[in-house]
C-alpha cells in the first residue's frame, strides 16, 4: 500500500501552524501568516502547498488525512460577516436579545456600546406554551406563512426559530420549519435542535449564532474539500471532539482552534505522568489558560462578542495579553493591552509601522532570535523581524518616560520593566481563575503552549510558585497536533428540570438516546448527569455509570460541599439536563519521534553572545536546541532554547532537562521566592511597580469575590452577585476595590474608620465584625459589610483591614425582601448591626448569630441562609488575609505600605487633573415624593479642594428616600472615575482633595432611626445624574432602579429594571440598559417561569422614550409580569412624577409608568407601593428614557 501524507493545521489570529507527517514518517512544520492582503488568500492551501513545494520528491504522493483547527467561525462572529439571518421569535420579545441580561460591559463608560445582533431581521410569531405544555396561543399557519414569504422574497435564506418553552415543548417550532422549508429557506435552525435547554436568552443567542455562521463554515470547508478533494478532512470542534464537513457548524466552531491546543497538553500531561497541569498557551493577541486534574473540564455558556453561547466547550480561559499586546504609558504608570497589534499590522517589529507591543520587549531584550522567528515581514513579506524598528519607537517612548522616570536610562530598562507588568497581569489572572475553581497552584506544573509562553513562562510560573515546566519542541504547534490526536465525536444535551428520581432519570436517559443520530449507536456513549438544587442555577456535572440515585446524591452533595462549602439540607436536587458524548476512536495514530524536525534545527548552537539582557546588563548567554542535549543531560538557567520556531528562556535558578519520550521538564533548583525582600527606603515608585502592585491589591480583591461568589448561599450573592470587595490600610483608607457593584465603591471606607474608631478593641483582638448600620457606614440594611483585621500581634498593630459587603435577600423588615415601600422607622427595614462580632478566636459565633437574625418584631425570615452568606463573606475575608501575607513575604511589609501610599498617591494626581477642569456651578432636581437635591461645585482655592455642597437638599424626609453619607461618597467616586479615560485604580486618594459638605439631619446626612432602604437603590440615581448635569457632560438617565419584589410566606423574589441612558456630546443613549450604580443581572424569561408562581409576557425596549435632541437618550423598557398564584407585591421606584431632564437644549425623556392590569383594564400604580395581587393580574413596568442632548 502507499504510502500517503498526513496533515495538522490550526489556523490562528495572527498565525497558521503546520504540521506535515510526510510519507516516509518525518514531521515537517511551517508557521505562515494567517492574513494577507493578496486575493483569496487561504492559509489552509497556501501552508499545505508550501510544504508539498518544498518536498518535491514526495510531491507525487497523495494526501490520507487533513485535521483543522480554524478562528473562521470566530473571525465571522467577531466581524460580524455572517450570513443574512431571519430570527422568528415569540411575541413580546422582540427586544430581549438586544437587551439581553441588561447590564455593561464597561461599568465607568458613560456610553454603552452593544454589539451589533447577529440577525438581519426579527420577527413575533403570536403564540406560547406554558412551562406545562399548555398551549395559551396557538400559532397561526397563514400568519406565519406570509411573515416568511415575505422576508424570503426580500433575499434572505437562513431562518433561526427560538420560542419560549420550546426546548420542552417543540411543536410551534417544527410547525415553522416545515413551512420554511416548503417556502424553500436554505438554512434553518430551531433552538429546540440546536440548544434544547433552558434559558430562553441563551438559546436564542446560540440558535442564531449558529444559523448566522453555519453558511460560512459551509463556505470554508466546501473550498477546503474542493482542493484537496480526495483526502479525509476533519475539523476540530469546540467540544475537542473532530467532526466531518457535513457536521462541522456554526455553534461548534467557536473554541475550534484553543480546543486542539488543550487536546495536545492533556496528552503531554500523560505522557509525562502528570495528574495536575495548567495550560498555558500565549499566543499573539491573547493568552488561553486551562487546566486538567484528571477530568477534562467544560462550560456550558461562553461568551464572545457580547453573544452567549449556550454549547458545551472546553474550559478555557482568556487573558487579553499575548505577544502582540499593545505596552502603553498612561497617568504615570505601565500598562500591557488589552489591545492587540494582530497579524497587521502586528509589533513594530514586524516592518509595518505596528505599536509597540510584548514581542518588541522580547526582542530587544534578547529574548528573542530573529533568526528563528518566521521570515513573513516587511513590504516583500520575505523579511526576519526588526530590532531596528522597535528599538526606533523604544527610544521615543523612553523619552516620554523619563520626563517622570529620569532613573529608567536605556530601552532595555523599559522593555524588562513592561514585561514584569505582562507577567504580573496574567499571573494575577491565572490565580483569580484558580481561586475561582477552588484548587492550590503550587501542587500543579505548568504546560507551555504556543509560541511566545516559552519566553515568559519561568517567570510566571515564579510568580504563581509553581516549580515544574513542561515545554514541548512543538510548542508552538500544539494547537495543530492537538488536531492530529483528537477523536471523532459529537456530544448531545437535553434540558430536563425534573426532580431526581429513578423514574425521571430513565425517562431522561430514553430520550437522550432518541435525539442521538443512528451512526453513532456504534460509538461509545458517556453520560453525565447536571444536577442542582432546586430555584438554584449553579449545575455540577457528574458521570452517569450506573442508575444509582442514592450514590448521585451523595456525590452531589459531597462535590457541592468541596466546591462551595455548604449544602442545602431540606432543598430537592433536580437533573438540569443529561449531556451524551458518542465518541469514534480517531484512525489517525501516530507518534511524536523527537528527531523527526525540520533540517534547520538540526544544527548545534552552541555559540555565546553578549546580547541578553539579564539583572540590568548585557551577558552572554549559551543558546541550545535538541541537539545540544545529545552531549549533555541536562543545562542550568539562563540558557536560550530553540526549536520548532518556539523559543524558551530558562531563567536562572532553573535547569532544562530532556526527558526520552521528547519533552523537556524545568524545575526550580531552590524552593524560595526568587523575588528577595525589599526593606530599603524608596522615595519614589517605578512605574513597573506602581502597575505591579495595582494589579496585585486589585487581584486579592477580586479573589476574595471568587471565594465569596463560590461558597455563599442566596441567589442575590451566588449568581446576582449582589456584592463588592475591598482592602484597607491600617487607617481605614481604601486601597483597591474590586468594581462588582458601582453602588459599593468606596462606601465601605466609612464603615471600617467608624469600626476602627468605636470598635478597635474588638479588631485588635483580631474578632472579625459585621455592620450595616447606615448611620455609621452603611448603605441600606440589606448590605452588610464583614470586616477582618490583619494584625501584627507581637506588636498589637492593625497592618490592613479586608472587607466585603453583600446584599442579603432577606434581613427581617415589614416586608419580604427587606425594601418595603412605606417604611417609617429604621427597624421596620430589618435587622441593624453596629460592630457585631461574628467570629472569635478564628471561630464563627453560629448561635449569636442566628439569635441575633431572630429577635425583634420583624426578623430576618431565612436566618440560615443569612448565616451561610456571613460565613461565605468570612471566608472571603481570610482569602484577603493570605494573599496580602504572600505579597509581604515577596516585598516586605515597608515596601507594600510604601506602594500602597504611592498608589494612592498615583490616583490624587490623576483626579487633581480632572478636577481642575470642573467648572464652579449649581444644580438641583426633584424626586417624586417632592424632595429636591440641590448641588453646588465650586474650588476652594484657599484649600486647594474641590468643595461638593450638598447642604442645599430636603431636611430629613418621613419616608425612606433619606441617603446615608457613604452612599453619597461611593457616588462621588463613581462620579470622578467616569471623567478618567484611562484605566485607573480606586482608592482613598480619589477624594484626596474633594470636600463633601452636607448639613444636619438632611435627606442626604440621615439620623437615627430614619428609614434609608430607598435611598441607595433610588436617590442614589438622582445624585449621579445631578452631577453630571452641574458640568454638563451628560443628560439624566432613567433615574431609577425599578425594584419589584414579590413573594408570600415561602418565597421572595426581587429585581432591578433597566431603562434609558443619558445622551452626552456625541453619543445618542442607548436603550433599555442598567446606567450608573446598578449593574445587575435581570433573570431569563424561562429561568422566571420555571422556578416561580409567575409568567414574563413581554420584555422590550419603550419605544419614544427617549428625549429628542441632537443626540437622543436611549429608550426605557416594558416588562410585564402575569401572575399564577396571590402574591405579595412591593415597586420600589422614581421618575414617574418628576422625568429625566435633558441638556443643552436637549427633551426630557419620558416618566416611567407603572401599572397592574386587571380584566384587560389598567390601573395606574403609583411610584412607591405594597400591594396584594391575585392569580391571572400582572404588573407592567414601564421605566423612564434618557434626557436628549442639544
Amino acid at each position: 500500500m502507499k504510502k500517503k501524507w498526513n496533515f495538522m493545521l490550526d489556523q490562528g489570529g495572527t498565525f497558521t501552524d503546520v504540521i506535515a507527517i510526510r510519507p516516509d514518517g518525518k514531521m515537517i512544520t511551517k508557521k505562515i501568516l494567517s492574513r494577507e492582503k493578496a486575493y483569496n488568500y487561504n492559509p489552509i492551501r497556501h501552508g499545505i502547498q508550501l510544504i508539498l513545494k518544498e518536498n518535491k520528491s514526495f510531491q507525487s504522493y497523495p494526501i490520507s488525512r487533513i485535521n483543522i483547527g480554524t478562528t473562521v467561525g470566530t473571525n465571522a462572529l467577531l466581524e460580524r460577516k455572517g450570513d443574512k439571518v431571519l430570527f422568528c421569535v415569540t411575541k413580546g420579545f422582540k427586544d430581549n436579545f438586544v437587551i439581553g441580561n441588561q447590564k455593561r460591559d464597561n461599568l465607568f463608560s458613560r456610553h454603552h456600546l452593544r454589539n451589533k445582533p447577529l440577525y438581519y431581521k426579527i420577527e413575533e410569531i403570536d403564540e406560547r406554551i406554558s412551562k406545562n405544555g399548555k398551549i395559551i396561543k396557538k400559532l397561526d399557519y397563514n400568519e406565519v406563512y406570509y411573515l416568511l414569504k415575505k422576508n424570503f422574497t426580500k433575499g434572505i435564506q437562513s431562518l433561526s426559530i427560538t420560542l419560549i418553552n420550546s426546548f420542552k415543548f417543540p411543536k410551534h417550532e417544527k410547525t415553522i420549519k416545515k413551512i420554511a422549508e416548503d417556502i424553500g429557506y436554505k438554512y434553518i435552525s430551531c433552538s429546540y435542535d440546536i440548544c434544547p435547554m433552558i434559558n430562553y436568552t441563551s438559546r436564542g443567542y446560540t440558535t442564531t449564532a449558529d444559523n448566522y455562521l453555519t453558511p460560512v463554515i459551509k463556505n470554508f470547508t466546501s473550498k477546503i474539500s474542493e482542493l484537496f478533494s480526495s483526502s479525509n478532512i476533519n475539523y476540530m470542534q469546540s467540544s475537542g471532539f473532530l467532526s466531518n464537513k457535513k457536521n462541522f457548524s456554526g455553534k461548534t466552531s467557536i473554541l475550534s482552534g484553543p480546543a486542539g491546543g488543550v487536546n495536545a497538553g492533556i496528552y503531554l500531561a500523560k505522557l509525562n505522568n502528570i495528574r495536575k497541569v495548567i495550560g498555558f498557551d500565549m499566543g499573539g493577541t491573547s493568552t488561553d489558560v486551562w487546566h486538567f486534574a484528571g477530568e477534562v473540564e467544560k462550560r456550558l455558556e461562553t461568551k464572545i462578542s457580547g453573544i452567549y453561547l449556550k454549547s458545551p466547550v472546553l474550559k478555557i480561559d482568556s487573558i487579553a495579553s499575548g505577544g502582540g499586546s499593545i505596552i502603553n504609558y498612561q497617568q504615570k504608570r505601565f500598562t500591557v493591552g488589552p489591545d492587540s497589534a494582530g497579524a497587521f499590522p502586528g509589533p513594530a517589529c514586524y516592518r509595518n509601522n505596528g505599536p509597540l507591543t510584548i514581542t518588541d520587549c522580547n526582542l530587544i531584550l534578547g529574548r528573542i532570535i530573529p533568526d528563528f522567528f518566521p521570515k513573513y515581514f516587511g513590504k516583500n513579506k520575505s523579511q526576519k523581524i526588526s530590532r531596528g524598528f522597535a528599538k526606533k519607537k523604544l527610544l521615543i517612548l523612553l523619552k516620554k518616560v523619563q520626563k517622570d522616570y529620569p532613573l529608567i536610562k536605556n530601552i532595555q530598562q523599559l522593555a524588562k520593566a513592561f514585561l514584569d507588568v505582562a507577567v504580573e497581569s496574567m499571573s494575577s489572572t491565572i490565580k483569580k481563575n484558580s481561586t475561582h475553581k477552588g484548587f492550590d497552584l503550587h501542587n500543579y506544573s505548568l504546560l507551555v503552549l504556543g509560541s511566545a509562553s516559552g519566553q515568559l513562562a519561568c517567570k510566571v510560573a515564579e510568580k504563581l510558585k509553581i516549580k515544574k515546566i513542561i515545554f514541548h519542541p512543538l510548542s508552538g504547534f500544539l494547537s495543530a497536533f492537538g488536531a492530529g490526536l483528537s477523536s471523532h465525536g459529537e456530544t448531545f444535551e437535553a434540558s430536563c428540570e425534573k426532580i431526581l428520581n429513578k423514574k425521571n432519570l430513565q425517562s431522561a436517559i430514553d430520550n437522550m438516546k432518541n435525539n442521538i443520530k443512528k451512526k453513532y449507536f456504534k460509538s461509545r456513549l458517556v453520560y453525565y448527569i447536571r444536577l442542582k438544587y432546586f430555584g438554584s442555577n449553579t449545575v455540577i456535572s457528574l458521570p452517569l455509570k450506573k442508575m444509582d440515585i442514592l450514590e448521585l446524591k451523595s456525590l452531589f452533595n459531597k462535590k457541592h460541599l468541596k466546591t462551595y462549602g455548604f449544602n442545602y439540607n431540606k432543598k430537592d436536587i433536580f437533573i438540569d439536563s443529561i449531556e451524551t458524548e458518542a465518541i469514534l476512536k480517531n484512525s489517525f495514530n501516530f507518534k511524536f519521534i523527537p528527531d523527526s524536525i525540520n533540517e534547520i534545527y538540526k544544527k548545534n548552537i552552541t555559540n555565546y553572545e553578549k546580547n541578553f539582557f539579564y539583572e540590568n546588563k548585557f551577558v552572554s548567554i549559551k543558546y541550545i536546541n535538541s541537539n545540544s542535549f545529545k552531549t549533555k543531560k541536562s543545562f542550568k538557567g539562563p540558557v536560550l532554547f530553540n526549536d520548532f520556531n518556539t523559543t524558551l528562556v530558562v531563567e536562572k535558578n532553573w535547569k532544562i532537562t530532556r526527558k526520552k519520550n521528547g519533552s523537556y521538564e524545568i524545575v526550580r533548583s531552590y524552593n524560595k521566592s526568587l523575588k528577595g525582600k525589599s526593606t530599603m527606603n524608596i522615595d519614589s515608585p517605578s512605574p513597573e511597580k506602581l502597575e505591579i502592585f495595582n494589579n496585585l491589591f486589585f487581584s486579592i480583591a477580586e479573589q476574595m469575590g471568587e471565594v465569596l461568589k463560590n461558597t455563599a448561599q442566596s441567589v442575590n450573592v451566588k449568581e446576582r452577585m449582589d456584592f463588592s470587595c475591598a482592602l484597607f490600610n491600617h487607617n481605614g483608607d481604601l486601597i483597591a476595590n474590586a468594581p462588582h457593584i458601582p453602588i459599593h465603591l468606596g462606601a465601605m471606607s466609612e464603615t471600617v474608620k467608624y469600626l476602627i474608631d468605636k470598635h478597635k478593641l474588638k479588631l485588635l483582638k483580631g474578632e472579625t465584625l459585621l455592620h450595616n448600620d447606615p448611620y455609621s457606614g452603611g448603605t441600606h440594611l440589606p448590605d452588610l459589610t464583614v470586616i477582618t483585621p490583619f494584625l501584627n500581634k507581637r506588636k498589637n498593630k492593625i497592618l490592613f483591614l479586608f472587607a466585603n459587603r453583600a446584599h442579603h435577600s432577606d434581613i427581617g423588615g415589614i416586608t419580604p425582601g427587606s425594601m418595603p415601600a412605606f417604611s417609617k422607622s429604621i427597624y421596620e427595614e430589618g435587622i441593624l448591626f453596629n460592630g457585631f462580632s461574628v467570629l472569635q478566636k478564628n471561630k464563627v459565633l453560629d448561635n449569636k448569630i442566628l439569635k441575633e437574625f431572630k429577635k425583634g418584631r420583624f426578623p430576618s425570615r431565612d436566618p440560615i441562609q443569612n448565616l451561610n452568606d456571613i460565613k461565605a463573606q468570612i471566608a472571603a475575608c481570610k482569602k484577603g488575609i493570605l494573599e496580602m501575607e504572600k505579597i509581604i513575604s515577596s516585598y516586605s511589609l515597608d515596601t507594600v505600605n510604601q506602594y500602597v501610599s504611592f498608589i494612592n498617591k498615583n490616583c490624587t494626581e490623576v483626579i487633581d487633573k480632572i478636577i481642575k477642569k470642573i467648572p464652579n456651578s449649581k444644580f438641583s432636581c426633584k424626586l417624586d415624593n417632592g424632595s429636591i437635591i440641590q448641588l453646588k461645585i465650586n474650588f476652594n482655592k484657599k484649600i486647594k479642594k474641590l468643595e461638593i455642597d450638598f447642604s442645599g437638599s430636603s431636611r430629613l424626609l418621613d419616608n425612606n428616600f433619606n441617603t446615608p453619607r457613604a452612599v453619597t461618597k461611593s457616588v462621588v467616586i463613581y462620579f470622578l472615575r467616569t471623567l478618567v479615560k484611562d484605566n485607573m485604580p480606586l482608592n482613598e486618594g480619589a477624594l484626596k482633595n474633594i470636600n463633601l459638605i452636607f448639613s444636619k439631619d438632611s435627606m442626604l446626612n440621615p439620623i437615627h432611626p430614619a428609614p434609608v432602604v430607598a435611598g441607595n437603590v433610588e436617590t442614589s440615581q438622582t445624585l449621579i445624574d445631578i452631577l453630571n448635569g452641574a458640568i454638563s457632560i451628560q443628560a439624566a438617565c432613567y433615574g431609577t432602579m425599578s425594584n419589584i419584589t414579590f413573594g408570600d410566606k415561602n418565597f421572595g423574589y426581587y429585581e432591578t429594571i433597566c431603562g434609558g441612558e443619558g445622551a452626552s456630546e456625541g453619543n445618542n443613549g442607548t436603550d433599555a440598559v442598567h446606567c450608573h450604580m446598578t449593574n445587575t443581572s435581570i433573570t431569563d424569561a424561562e429561568i422566571l417561569e420555571w422556578n416561580y408562581p409567575v409568567r414574563l409576557l413581554n420584555f422590550s425596549i419603550r419605544r419614544g422614550s427617549g428625549g429628542q435632541g441632537k443626540w437622543t437618550g436611549g429608550n426605557g423598557s416594558k416588562r410585564e409580569i402575569e401572575f399564577l398564584k396571590d402574591l405579595d407585591l412591593t415597586i420600589l421606584s422614581n421618575r414617574r412624577k418628576i422625568a429625566p431632564f435633558g441638556l443643552k437644549g436637549g427633551k426630557k425623556g419620558k416618566k416611567g409608568e407603572n401599572y397592574i392590569k386587571k380584566n384587560k383594564s389598567l390601573i395606574t400604580l403609583p411610584s412607591s407601593c405594597q400591594i396584594k395581587v391575585k392569580k391571572g393580574q400582572s404588573v407592567i413596568i414601564y421605566t423612564p428614557g434618557g434626557g436628549g442632548f442639544k
